[in-house]
């Protein structure tokens, strides 16, 4: 397929209007994460700040000249609001760079969150709640920062990975109810794993890690057991992947790598061959950032950068061979993309380096073209779709969280 842009991608989207946007720690922070709820109702958000440097390949060095000089230690937290904004809770605590990953049941019942507590070992931390409260239900000390949570659709079970993958299960009922941990994989190495999803039962979880492994685990009853496992092409430290996206019923995933490639999984076939089911080329170089796979299994996403701007493929698997059934350009360097194909709807965070612009775009799968866009005062990392195609919620640089109705 040509380079050339799409005619779409030469009119500019209209703008969009937030129904809210909110800064929790009144703009001295970062939004790492945010996730939301199937039915839109519940957001979680964390607060987090890193002063990057130009040696750290996700992200650029710090430009804000309002946050340079910021310390790493400060007070961080979890944060829960309602479709409308009202919040709902807050779990405050003193830390160093604070919450770098959140996630959310389906059903909104229960919510996680990790990141960095301190400078020193152990440095990570995972608490886990009930989400409509912020009762703590978990709360734990790390060797390594944990990269990313994930929750099954009710909150049975959490994982979360670090240095190690761990898998939590939910334990009693009503306010003795709490996570204990159930199991745990250590890598055959000290760098740890990047980034993990489990699927809606809880039977299926994936997980990558910085060496470059992608694994599918089984869980058994609270037994986690290694499936499949695959290494992604290079020979390259920074060969690896830094995002797995698995669907909801656990039948597929995709995954991010190196050289500008990205990959789609089946499971139950990833399982049989230790190979994924298709790979994209995008023709640039370094590493694929964002990746999503669609419910049903029929396309999978990608993102990368591309000079200055950006571009995002989604690929059908459908009748043939890989080929990308749809390209949007970008106006900034990509970060994230989600899918919703009940929705027929894809949204992408963007801007690099910190302390430039960004912005959230949502595109209409079926017009083939962007529905809207909003520009955020800074870069932007995370975005979400509710499962029902109610809400997109986005998460910038620019402290503030950002709730749209689509």
């Amino acid at each position: 397929m040509s380079n050339s842009p799409l005619a779409a991608d030469l009119l500019p989207p209209p703008s969009k209007v937030p129904r809210w946007k909110i800064s929790p720690a009144l703009g001295l922070y970062y939004i790492n994460s945010v996730a939301v709820s199937a039915d839109g109702g519940r957001v979680i958000g964390g607060t987090f700040y890193h002063q990057y440097g130009a040696d750290e390949a996700r992200r650029g060095p710090a430009a804000s000249p309002g946050k340079a000089t910021s310390p790493e230690n400060g007070r961080f937290g979890v944060y829960a609001y309602d479709a409308a904004g009202a919040p709902l809770w807050q779990d405050e605590f003193a830390g160093w760079q604070g919450v770098y990953w959140v996630g959310i049941s389906a059903d909104g019942s229960r919510a996680a969150a990790g990141g960095f507590m301190s400078a020193t070992a152990p440095q990570g931390f995972l608490r886990a709640y009930d989400a409509a409260t912020g009762r703590l239900m978990l709360e734990e000390a790390t060797a390594q920062r944990v990269n990313q949570v994930a929750l099954s659709s009710d909150g049975t079970w959490l994982v979360s990975c670090a240095e190690t993958l761990r898998l939590y299960r939910q334990n009693g009922t009503g306010a003795a109810a709490r996570y204990v941990l159930a199991d745990q994989f250590m890598p055959n190495h000290t760098m740890g794993i990047v980034s993990v999803g489990i699927s809606n039962d809880g039977s299926t979880v994936v997980a990558a890690d910085f060496a470059g492994q992608v694994r599918v685990f089984g869980n058994n009853g609270g037994a986690l057991a290694v499936h499949a496992t695959w290494k992604v092409p290079g020979g390259a430290p920074s060969d690896f992947c830094h995002m797995v996206d698995l669907t909801a019923d656990g039948k597929a995933f995709a995954a991010g790598g190196a050289s500008g490639h990205f990959y789609c999984f089946d499971v139950e076939r990833f399982i049989a061959t230790g190979q994924p089911t298709a790979s994209f080329a995008t023709g640039v170089k370094g590493a694929v950032y964002g990746v999503a796979m669609e419910g049903n299994g029929s396309r999978f996403a990608g993102v990368v950068n591309d000079g200055a701007a950006g571009t995002a493929y989604i690929v059908s698997l459908v009748n043939g061979p890989p080929r990308p059934a749809q390209r949007f350009a970008l106006a900034h360097n990509p970060n994230s993309i989600v899918l919703n194909a009940a929705a027929g709807l894809a949204a992408v965070a963007d801007g690099h380096p910190d302390g430039t612009p960004g912005s959230f775009t949502l595109f209409d799968l079926a017009a083939r073209a962007p529905r809207w866009t909003c520009v955020t005062g800074n870069m932007s990392w995370p975005i979400a779709i509710a499962a029902n195609g109610s809400a997109v919620v986005g998460g910038s640089d620019d402290s503030h969280i950002y709730y749209f109705t689509p």
